[in-house]
């Protein structure tokens, strides 16, 4: 009867102990944790926990919300390599409402990696595929623009800061549309022959 009573007891145990989820922490809770170092700017510490977070597969958080938060955690600590990365991961799982400005942070990471070709192309998407997406298909443009300027390409340069400063009334408007005659000035300045 004992032993019955025994085998009984573990079996009844056994699937809590063979459960992913026994003995570790509540991975909502967890995310909640790292959602709070996040906002009071303790990326450094929040890091770990995300990474657990995602480690663990949680159901009820999307694993794009995870990424996204690596992704910003790396690039409030300037580590744009690896936000690039967090960030080109959040992409493959998000609604296409939230690509957009996901998007965006993949060609500003490889804007700031000194990647300006790479970034003028991954800018150049957003008003490709989503050309309703407001002010961020302006600063795509701009963005694409200094690219281009970095790379010396100035006439693009110019048309892209065009296409950034749409009817020049906002006040980034009128910047952008300073910076296309600056560019364009530029590469006037260039071609003509310089006086001897």
């Amino acid at each position: 009867m004992r032993k019955s009573l025994l085998i009984l007891v573990l079996m009844m145990l056994l699937p809590y102990e063979l459960s992913p989820a026994f003995g570790m922490p509540n991975i909502t809770k967890e995310y909640k944790k790292a959602n709070k170092l996040f906002a009071s700017g303790n990326y450094q510490d929040a890091l770990p926990v995300y990474k657990q977070v995602l480690e663990a597969l949680p159901e009820d958080i999307p694993l794009s919300d995870i990424y996204t938060r690596l992704g910003d955690s790396y690039f409030n600590l300037g580590n744009y390599k690896n936000a690039l990365e967090a960030y080109r991961g959040a992409l493959r799982d998000q609604r296409r409402s939230e690509r957009a400005a996901t998007q965006y942070w993949i060609g500003f990471c490889t804007f700031l990696l000194g990647r300006y070709a790479e970034a003028e192309w991954e800018l150049l998407k957003i008003p490709e595929l989503y050309p309703a997406s407001g002010m961020l298909v302006n600063t795509a443009y701009y963005w694409a623009g200094r690219s281009a300027e970095r790379m010396g390409k100035r006439d693009k340069a110019s048309q892209y800061y065009k296409k950034a400063g749409g009817n020049g009334k906002s006040t980034q408007g009128r910047f952008a549309m300073k910076r296309a005659e600056a560019a364009k000035g530029t590469s006037a300045e260039a071609q003509a022959p310089k006086p001897k």
